[in-house]
């Protein structure tokens, strides 16, 4: 039923997970680096799925998100970061709809400009976490992506937004759901939030994460690409697999206190 991309899809990320793993428990310079890997990949992806802006834009994503990744190890404007980012996510959460409602293809300037800092600053707040809060977010959107892969092939059914992602199923979606609402309860275990606000917070995530799903999904419709990049066999690129992260992180970080996870 899964093919070849299925068990590419694994072998990718039995090497993956491991380096990411260590990474997290090393922190520091060690996480930074692969951080800045990602925001470098992914702002790269972005730029080729939008037609190349040119060297200037381009080059000054990707000095942008080393400085940001670099701050992040040093500390510093996390409060500023925060809100630019968030205001530029709606900049891009309106591009969804435009493209939605509208047929929008043409990604706006503003949507350019937002992948300068969308993509590095939000990974940024992963050098900030605790390797518990890092953890807890990578788990919960790793486990809602894969729960919805396994729903939506197993179950089938009506699709959620045709218009934007013809392959995204409610199954798929209630699947997700639940997946990380259960790996979300497990960090009960763990540390002293209970289960039951710790699953909450899973599903918030998981939600947030398919938004992000969605914008992506919008993007590479609008540029007639089928994946971001092929770096990663039987993935895509980096941006496929981060498209949910990003916002989750966001979200995580405006209401990391509430949950007392560091």
């Amino acid at each position: 039923m899964f093919g070849a991309s299925y068990t590419s899809r694994w072998l990718t990320a039995a090497v993956g997970l491991p380096v990411l793993a260590a990474a997290v428990w090393a922190g520091g310079w060690f996480l930074a680096v692969l951080v800045a890997a990602a925001s470098v990949a992914g702002m790269r992806e972005f730029f080729v799925m939008l037609g190349r802006p040119g060297p200037v834009l381009e080059t000054a994503g990707l000095v942008l998100g080393a400085a940001a990744v670099a701050t992040a190890v040093v500390g510093g404007w996390p409060a500023l970061v925060a809100v630019l980012t968030a205001a530029l996510w709606l900049e891009q959460c309106g591009f969804l709809g435009r493209f939605a409602w509208r047929g929008q293809t043409a990604p706006p300037r503003a949507v350019v400009v937002a992948a300068l800092l969308y993509i590095p600053v939000s990974l940024r707040f992963l050098c900030l976490f605790s390797v518990r809060e890092t953890a807890f977010v990578l788990a919960v959107v790793m486990a809602a992506d894969t729960g919805a892969y396994f729903a939506g092939h197993l179950v089938g059914g009506p699709k959620v937004w045709p218009a934007v992602s013809p392959g995204k199923t409610w199954a798929g979606t209630v699947g997700g759901l639940a997946a990380a609402a259960l790996v979300a309860a497990a960090f009960a275990l763990f540390c002293a939030p209970g289960a039951w606000a710790l699953a909450g917070a899973g599903v918030v995530l998981a939600a947030v994460s398919q938004l992000g799903d969605f914008f992506e999904s919008a993007l590479k419709r609008a540029s007639g690409v089928k994946d971001s990049g092929s770096l990663l066999p039987g993935h895509g690129g980096i941006l496929d697999r981060i498209d949910g992260l990003l916002p989750a992180i966001l979200v995580f970080a405006a209401g990391r206190a509430a949950l007392g996870l560091g």
